[in-house]
């Protein structure tokens, strides 16, 4: 059965993300890319004219809806408090347990020196930063969250905590030693992080 061109685009996307995944950026070529999806390598660079084209049709099949915008923070949307950050441990811890191909191809990326982690940062990675840090304003001017942190610094340690989590359960195999449903997971995340940021009363 012949592909249409999107079906063909998508195919080698997930392709792509499998070995890069697997084998990593040094240990995959576009003739292995092609051979399994069982194409030529002319039918690669027919839909992605170079590696940064095939960079960003990944970042976008793995973090954007068919709009273009964040899967994550369109459910986000609406979203204030606990809510929001139970919310935000909940789809990662989960996305990771179904399909833990994107995080090993960040860790690859990042550790070979390839280009796809450093973009997923500076795009979909700051965006998500910076909607952290808009709520974690509003927590600190509302007089939920102490005045004297950082947003940024106190972001990441959020997002490292669940981060973490993840990459141990994962791809260092705790998860088969550590078993925990996800929702008393995110509740004792939040509820650490919240505990830690409340505004303390002077006596």
């Amino acid at each position: 059965m012949r592909l249409s061109a999107a079906e063909r685009k998508d195919q080698i996307v997930s392709v792509a993300t499998s070995l890069f995944a697997a084998r990593g950026f040094s240990g995959t070529t576009t003739r292995q890319i092609a051979e399994a999806a069982g194409i030529s390598e002319a039918v690669i660079y027919r839909h992605f004219s170079n590696k940064d084209a095939l960079f960003d049709a990944i970042i976008n099949a793995r973090c954007s809806d068919t709009q273009g915008n964040s899967r994550l923070l369109v459910r986000l949307k609406g979203m204030q408090g606990k809510e929001f950050f139970r919310e935000i441990a909940a789809f990662l811890i989960s996305e990771h347990r179904q399909d833990d191909s994107f995080l090993r191809l960040l860790i690859y990326s990042a550790l070979e020196g390839h280009g796809l982690s450093e973009k997923f940062m500076n795009t979909r990675g700051m965006e998500f930063f910076e909607h952290i840090q808009v709520q974690i304003k509003l927590l600190v001017k509302e007089g939920s969250f102490r005045a004297d942190i950082d947003p940024l610094l106190v972001s990441r340690a959020f997002l490292g905590m669940v981060a973490y989590y993840s990459i141990s359960q994962e791809i260092f195999g705790l998860g088969k030693h550590f078993k925990r449903p996800d929702a008393e997971v995110v509740n004792a995340f939040v509820d650490i992080f919240f505990d830690g940021m409340l505004k303390v009363s002077r006596r």
